[in-house]
C-alpha cells in the first residue's frame, strides 16, 4: 500500500513501522521536505528523488490523483490488534480502557478522521466491522495524518459479537445517537467504556443500538439535525479526554 502526504508520511516514519521507501517529487524543496528526509533517515528508510513522470505513475498506482503534495511512500499494510487482547492488557497495566468502534462507516474519509481523532485524544484503541465499515486504505492513511500507525486498531467481521464480549469484560457499550436519551456531557467517560459511531445515513446498526448500555446525543441548535460523523465523533471523544484529564489534575 502507499502513504501519500507530507503530514502523513512523517506520522508513518515516527511510528516506526510499514514504511519500506520514501519517494519525493523532483524539485520540491523547503522545510517541509527536509523535515520527511530528516525523519526517514532517522529511521533508517531509503529516501528517494523521483522525476515528475514516475512520480505521477506512482500517484495513479495509489489511486489519489494528485492530492500527495509531492511525497508519498510504499508501506506494508498496517498489523490489526486483537481488541480483546488489548483490553486485557490495558486492565493489567491499571488503565481504564477507553475504545471507540465503527458501525457501518463505509467513508474511507470519515474513518480516517475518526482514527485520527480517537489517537489525539487519547483513546487506546478502534475496532471496524470487515463487512461493513472501510478498512485501514491508503485514504484511511491520509486523511488520518499517520494517526492510524499510532492506534491500535481491530477488525471483526460482526463488531456486535466483540462488543458482547467487551460488555463481559466490565466495559459500558455507549452509542451516538441523535435521538440519545442523555446529552454526551453528563455521561462519565472516567469509567471504562466502547463509544459506539454508527454509519453516515442509517446511524448504529439494530442490533448494536440495542445493546448499547447508553444511547448518548449532541444537542444542536442549526438547522441541521446532525453532525457528520466524523466531527461527532470528534466532539465526544475530547469531552472523554477533557473528563480523564480532570480526574488525573
Amino acid at each position: 500500500m502507499y502513504i501519500n502526504g507530507r503530514n502523513a508520511v512523517v506520522e508513518a516514519l515516527r511510528a516506526g513501522e510499514g514504511v519500506e521507501k520514501v519517494f519525493i517529487m523532483f524539485g520540491l524543496e523547503g522545510e517541509a521536505i527536509n523535515r520527511v528526509r530528516a525523519e526517514a533517515k532517522r529511521a533508517g528508510v531509503p529516501c528517494v528523488t523521483v522525476d515528475r513522470k514516475r512520480f505521477a505513475e506512482l500517484e495513479r498506482a495509489a489511486g489519489v490523483g494528485a492530492r500527495s503534495q509531492g511525497v508519498m511512500a510504499s508501506a506494508s499494510a498496517i498489523e490489526y490488534a486483537d481488541m480483546e487482547l488489548l483490553i486485557a492488557d490495558l486492565y493489567e497495566r491499571g488503565e481504564t480502557p477507553l475504545v471507540t468502534a465503527l458501525d457501518g462507516i463505509t467513508d474511507p474519509h470519515n474513518v480516517g478522521a475518526i482514527i485520527r481523532s480517537a489517537e489525539c485524544a487519547g483513546l487506546h484503541g478502534a475496532l471496524i466491522g470487515k463487512r461493513d465499515s472501510s478498512g485501514v486504505t491508503d485514504v484511511v492513511m491520509k486523511t488520518s495524518a499517520g494517526a492510524a500507525r499510532h492506534l491500535p486498531i481491530a477488525r471483526a467481521s460482526n463488531i456486535g459479537d466483540v462488543l458482547l464480549g467487551l460488555q463481559q469484560e466490565g466495559l459500558a457499550i455507549v452509542g451516538l445517537d441523535e435521538r440519545g436519551t442523555m446529552r454526551y456531557t453528563e455521561y462519565d467517560f472516567t469509567r471504562p467504556a466502547a463509544i459506539v459511531i454508527g454509519s453516515e445515513g442509517d446511524g448504529l446498526s439494530t442490533r448494536v443500538r440495542k445493546m448499547c448500555d447508553t444511547l448518548l446525543s449532541i444537542p444542536m441548535s442549526g438547522s441541521i439535525a446532525s453532525l457528520n460523523a466524523s466531527v461527532a465523533a470528534g466532539v465526544v471523544f475530547f469531552e472523554a479526554h477533557r473528563q480523564r484529564h480532570l480526574q488525573r489534575a
